[in-house]
């Protein structure tokens, strides 16, 4: 796992070289076609990657976008009319049967469908219109953490491609630096895990374009670290979740400088009144003087190109925990690399 959240800014760069003509071409194509509906499907850390290009692409395309519910297709046997929508599918295997039995249906319901892979010879890339793959390697780890980051780029591509320059901030050109950049915090996280030892629960915060990573930190903490980590945004988490705080309880925050800024430093102003303790994921100097402990990023990071470098220190914070905690991040109990569901 360590290895491979290592090798991110290279196969970040390898991504972009391999696909971003693709994806110009497919952007292209989609807007002559008129799309008026997206709709993202995927399981586990791809889904929290598809929850990261829900927000984008609305932000960006204005066009509206709906994360797929599998068990409408596969358990219920729902017909949908996707005429006039672009259905794409993530799964870094591209073997998931639930996954694959929507895109199946997407495509028998009118819609233009792509599979977001890292398997270029998977059962999906033999059932959708077009294809774009991930260029990190094979993926070794149970934990998803290439892969992931590699999901979150190619939908950083995507909305540029439909934006057509109409959008702001989509310099993803820049992000494989960023992602090396973020790999220098790795010192400041093997400091910070012993302080996490006897961790057993936590909640997890992220807001708009960085609430994916509060999920995605989420599942890593539970599934390396066997972490009760529950994941929510800083808006919903004043909204009741909050009464579970107490003295000592850890909490966990993504704080990129941006519109979601505000609302975070009042939380985090609530949580030091509760005497919680608090550990950030941000560039934001305010921020991390709030906070018990602090991993800062540069703060010329903003929040539309934020996700992947703070994603990063995040996956290495889960993976240098469970060592510290005597587990074994890449054998993580009950868990296989590819899960089959229908």
């Amino acid at each position: 796992m360590l290895e491979e959240i290592a090798e991110q800014p290279e196969a970040l760069r390898r991504t972009i070289e391999a696909e971003r003509g693709k994806v110009e071409r497919l952007g292209a194509f989609l807007r002559a076609r008129g799309i008026n509906l997206i709709v993202l499907v995927a399981r586990g850390s791809s889904d929290n990657a598809a929850l990261f290009g829900r927000y984008l692409l609305e932000v960006a395309t204005g066009i509206p976008v709906s994360l797929s519910a599998p068990s409408v297709h596969t358990l219920y046997g729902a017909r949908l009319n996707l005429r006039h929508a672009l259905v794409v599918g993530v799964s870094q295997s591209g073997e998931g049967e639930d996954i694959n039995r929507v895109l199946e249906n997407a495509r028998a319901g009118g819609a233009y469908t792509v599979g977001i892979t890292n398997e270029a010879k998977s059962a999906m890339v033999s059932l959708v219109d077009e294809t774009l793959l991930m260029h990190g390697g094979r993926e070794r780890s149970v934990a998803a953490t290439k892969t992931f980051t590699g999901q979150i780029l190619h939908f950083h591509m995507l909305a540029a491609a439909l934006a057509d320059g109409r959008a702001e901030h989509t310099n993803f050109a820049a992000i494989p630096e960023m992602a090396a950049r973020a790999l220098e915090l790795r010192p400041a996280v093997e400091e910070i895990v012993e302080r996490y030892v006897f961790m057993e629960n936590c909640v997890v915060v992220g807001r708009g374009l960085l609430y994916a990573n509060a999920y995605e930190m989420a599942l890593k903490l539970m599934e390396t670290c066997y972490v009760v980590a529950e994941r929510f945004s800083s808006a919903d988490f004043l909204h009741g979740p909050l009464a579970m705080v107490e003295r000592h309880f850890p909490v966990i925050l993504f704080a990129p400088p941006g519109v979601t800024l505000e609302s975070t430093r009042t939380l985090l102003a609530r949580l030091k009144e509760l005497r919680a303790d608090t550990l950030v994921i941000t560039g934001d100097d305010e921020a991390a003087g709030a906070c018990t402990r602090a991993l800062k990023l540069p703060a010329d990071i903003n929040e539309f190109l934020a996700p992947i470098p703070y994603i990063i220190p995040a996956q290495l914070f889960a993976a240098l925990l469970a060592s510290a905690k005597g587990l074994d991040p890449d054998a993580p109990r009950s868990l296989s690399k590819v899960t089959r569901t229908l």
